[in-house]
């Protein structure tokens, strides 16, 4: 069945192609031989008739007589008719002639070129028509008279070249410039044929001895000075531009300029302006001139800046008056309208490329000039402002003024070009040795910020830079960098308000550092400032200077971030590279004193002094022999406490997960675009407009602590209050198990979590235990806390020196013991287990623990009659100051806490700095990377790294100090 269709359908298809086919025409290239004519009709090439004595035209558009027959009439298809044998065709190719030597034409194919050859001399023009156009009967020869001389193709007289004598150019007195023009000696003494005229210098090429300079220069120079022709005064301008603005030599093309460096008067109108005033920059710069008043809103006709180009073709011809388009001055390929998103207002733009040199030369194959204006109104009157170059490749003697941060020094200029590969030709070889191409150029728009100027401009400022490669580069067609960015810069407050701060603050962190200082002294036991106490206010600082310097630069690039974004007339722009350089390097160093903070902190974690308390009495069997106590509640508690010592508040990785989903995911992060309107993706119109690293750094900070205020929230006032928390769990279960935690974080200061059962005893079976608890929820037992009818059971203590003492003098046995036992390897065996046998074996550390256990017991239960303490509140500037007032050399004092003081000796209790020391570090990682993800991924690992030495060592500090074998913490 699919056969007959098949058939059907072809046969329909012919029928329909005869029917329909002359409304479809096959189209081809306009481009055709020397035999054929593109039809107009047809669209497409047909073939002139030879028959019929036709040929191509000139244009390739129609058919014309060949040089034999003249023409008829004329049409795409002219009547020709052949000349007798012994005639040419004219000039004008409308009648017949005869040639002035007939042997000239016969069996000749070529008549009209044998009878342009005939006898006339060098002086004489050959013509077919008399002066009122009646035609000769043969070819005649006309001499040239007066001051003329016969034209190339021998038609016409025309003037000879100025200053000749009888058309000849006297070597004794005149001199031949460009094989053309004749010009008297004394009128080109200014301009010396020196060598070094006509070298084009490189900055890592050696100088090239300019093709197009020896052919142009000398003669341009005369019909500027002398002849006063525009064009030629334009044209001597881009030759010194070619030269990059190199005036050393006295024939060179700047020496021109020399002393019109200034805007151009009606005293000297036809020199370009191409320079300004040496040591003008800074006045040109800040001229307030500019009257618009430029907008940030989409919907407002000015917000765009308008540009027109006046662009000169290498001889100094005008070839065109236009509007700027962007891409105009762009060499990287790319979409017209992301290329023409670049002159936006208060939005930055960057568009880079690396492209072959090959690809480059074929887009600009011709070499132009351009002056840039930017076009504005004033009382409705449109006006063209011209636009200031900053040549970073001109060159004064040794030095490049414009390469330097003083705009003093600066030598602006006006014009420029986008590719040369027309002065780099060699003279002698004709060969190319070098190509010039702008390799950066950078629209700078500086606004100007008092408020009653708002939306108004400075002059633009255009600063480009070059690149070369050499002939052998070219031709190895190596690829090239290139880039375009446009700047929107306002001068503003904000680096001063950012110093006064700095200031401000760090004067407070330094005397908020030495209160701390003098609170660690007294809790040390020193009355003296040594060096320890020194370097401890300096380590304290440390961490304080770092808070200090990241809130001020967060606040700072909060303020651009939300300034910048809401405002509908410019009050603020984005910071200048410096100025966001001066916000990374305090980021920087906040995250350098910050990594100090945190090495200081986990150093004080591990070594701290901490004793379980164990309150379990021994207990009478059946046969009056007493129960030895059980050591497992010991290691319970033990373990636990080696839990929780790395738990934190928030959760590190969920936090940094949320982060960069909210970021990249949701695409908050496109708020960064240095561009006035958010984007929660990248238009095409926007693809080049870069991200700025302040605006990114801002919304980093601003999310992470978005992010890490809702976890906070949720973990502290919902998820510890009502489901689970584990540092109350754990004072819950050191009273089930009857130990009380003795915890020294200095010398003299620490924290008691009173674990001391109200049942009097804890090790025994679960029944038990749960019957305990039953009587405990229907209050039919004693309060838990230290005090009698109080539930208070952690502390915050300030203990005598003599009860550290006594602390000390138990334990050290044990600790040379230890050192002992970790004696290097190179010591004998022998020897090694000889003072292990002698020094350290389990009956004193067995004998120790239970001294200690007794005396700790002792003390809290006020059983020591020398050794003493009191609880009470602190005061409230003690609580403030977060120090101790009293003298605590005869009695030990117990302060009422929050029931969370002791975890001031793990991460839960340090939260705030962590959580700093991780915003910091995503932040410079996301400085360096430019990438919130990779900036996740090793704030993540870093935290992690943290984490796992902090449980390395203070599990051995755990099991050292609680003297605990640490094969039993899990």
């Amino acid at each position: 069945m699919k056969i007959p269709v098949v058939i059907i359908s072809c046969i329909l298809s012919i029928f329909l192609c005869k029917v329909f086919c002359g409304e479809i025409l096959s189209h081809e290239s306009v481009t055709c031989d020397k035999n054929s004519f593109f039809s107009t009709v047809d669209l497409k090439c047909l073939n002139c008739d030879k028959k019929k004595y036709l040929v191509s035209g000139p244009d390739r558009k129609h058919c014309v007589c060949d040089e034999r027959n003249i023409l008829v009439k004329g049409d795409s298809y002219p009547t020709c008719l052949p000349c007798p044998a012994d005639q040419i065709v004219t000039f004008d190719g409308s009648s017949c002639i005869k040639c002035m030597n007939l042997t000239d034409v016969l069996d000749a194919d070529n008549s009209s070129q044998l009878c342009e050859s005939n006898l006339c001399v060098s002086n004489e023009i050959i013509v077919d028509r008399d002066i009122n156009g009646k035609l000769f009967e043969t070819r005649k020869c006309i001499p040239c008279v007066g001051d003329t001389k016969p034209s190339a193709d021998r038609r016409r007289c025309e003037p000879c070249s100025p200053f000749t004598v009888n058309c000849t150019c006297p070597s004794l007195t005149h001199e031949i410039i460009s094989k053309q023009f004749c010009i008297p000696r004394n009128a080109l003494s200014q301009w010396p044929d020196e060598e070094g005229a006509y070298h084009i210098h490189y900055d890592f090429i050696p100088s090239i001895d300019s093709q197009y300079l020896r052919a142009h220069l000398r003669s341009a120079l005369f019909k500027c000075t002398k002849l006063k022709e525009r064009s030629a005064c334009q044209a001597v301008g881009n030759m010194c531009v070619l030269s990059m603005y190199k005036d050393s030599h006295r024939g060179g093309p700047c020496r021109l300029f020399r002393d019109a460096r200034h805007i151009p008067t009606s005293e000297n109108e036809v020199i370009p302006w191409i320079y300004y005033a040496e040591g003008d920059a800074g006045t040109v710069l800040h001229r307030k001139k500019i009257t618009s008043r430029y907008r940030l809103q989409e919907e407002s006709p000015l917000n765009t800046l308008n540009f027109t180009v006046a662009k000169y073709t290498s001889e100094g011809e005008l070839s065109s008056l236009q509007p700027l388009e962007s891409s105009d001055l762009q060499l990287c390929p790319g979409s017209l309208e992301t290329l023409n998103s670049a002159f936006r207002v208060g939005a930055w733009y960057h568009h880079s490329c690396s492209i072959p040199i090959s690809q480059l030369l074929k887009s600009f194959p011709t070499l132009e000039f351009f002056d840039i204006y930017l076009q504005f109104y004033e009382e409705g009157v449109s006006k063209l402002y011209a636009v200031p170059v900053l040549l970073k490749n001109l060159k004064q003697g040794n030095k490049y003024p414009n390469q330097g941060a003083d705009i003093l020094q600066w030598q602006l200029t006006r014009r420029f070009f986008l590719v040369d590969s027309l002065s780099g030709i060699e003279n002698r070889v004709d060969t190319l040795a070098a190509v010039r191409f702008l390799k950066s150029v950078v629209l700078q728009v500086k606004m100007l910020h008092e408020v009653e100027e708002e939306g108004r401009i400075y002059p633009p400022l255009l600063i480009l830079e070059y690149a070369e490669l050499k002939g052998e580069e070219v031709e190895s067609n190596l690829n090239v960098n290139l880039s375009f960015s446009v700047e929107f810069i306002m001068e503003n407050d904000l680096p001063h308000i950012i110093d006064v701060s700095l200031g401000v603050s760090s004067a407070f962190a330094v005397v908020w550092s030495a209160i701390q200082t003098w609170s660690y002294s007294r809790r040390n036991g020193r009355v003296t400032i040594d060096a320890v106490t020194l370097t401890e206010l300096l380590l304290i600082s440390c961490g304080h200077l770092a808070n200090m310097f990241f809130v001020i630069m967060t606040c700072a690039s909060l303020f651009v971030l939300v300034y910048y974004k809401g405002q509908s007339v410019t009050h603020i722009l984005l910071p200048t590279s410096a100025q966001e350089y001066f916000i990374y390097k305090y980021v920087m160093a906040a995250f350098l004193l910050k990594t100090i903070e945190i090495v200081r902190l986990v150093w004080r974690q591990v070594t701290i002094d901490i004793f379980l308390i164990d309150w379990e009495k021994p207990r009478a069997t059946g046969n009056a022999t007493s129960q030895p106590i059980s050591i497992w509640r010991t290691y319970f508690i033990a373990n636990e406490f080696n839990e929780i010592q790395t738990k934190r508040k928030t959760n590190p990785y969920i936090q940094l997960l949320l982060t960069v989903f909210i970021l990249n995911i949701i695409g908050v992060e496109h708020w960064a675009l240095a561009h006035p309107k958010l984007f929660l993706s990248v238009p095409n119109t926007q693809k080049n407009t870069p991200y700025s690293d302040t605006l990114r750094f801002a919304l980093g900070v601003s999310i992470f602590i978005a992010v890490y205020l809702l976890q906070y929230f949720f973990i502290v006032c919902i998820y510890e209050r009502y489901i689970k928390n584990e540092i109350q769990q754990f004072i819950d279960v050191c009273s089930i198990a009857n130990i009380s935690v003795f915890i020294l974080a200095f010398e003299n200061y620490g924290y008691y979590i009173h674990g001391r059962s109200v049942h009097g005893f804890a090790d025994t079976d679960m029944y038990t235990i749960i019957s305990q608890l039953c009587r405990e929820e229907e209050d039919l037992v004693a309060h838990r806390g230290l005090i009698p009818a109080s539930d208070q059971q952690t502390f915050q203590m300030y203990i005598p020196p003599q009860l550290r003492a006594y602390y000390s003098q138990v334990k050290a046995p044990l600790m040379m013991g230890l050192q002992l036992k970790h004696l290097p390897i190179t010591v004998s065996a022998a020897f090694k287990i000889k003072m292990l046998n002698s020094s350290f074996d389990v009956n004193r550390s067995v004998q120790a623990y239970h001294n200690m256990n007794k005396f700790l017991a002792a003390f809290l239960e006020h059983a020591l009659k020398d050794l003493d303490y009191e609880v009470k509140d602190k005061q409230f500037m003690e609580s403030l100051l977060d120090i101790e007032f009293l003298d605590t050399s005869d009695k030990g004092i117990f302060y009422y806490d929050n029931g969370h003081s002791f975890d001031d000796v793990m991460f839960y209790g340090n939260e705030f700095t962590l959580f700093t020391f991780d915003i910091i570090l995503f932040s410079c990682c996301q400085i360096f990377s430019q990438n919130y993800l990779l900036s996740a991924i090793y704030t993540a690992f870093v935290a992690k790294l943290i984490t796992v030495f902090r449980s390395i060592w203070g599990r051995k500090n755990l099991a050292k100090k609680t003297l605990i074998d640490e094969r039993f913490l899990i």
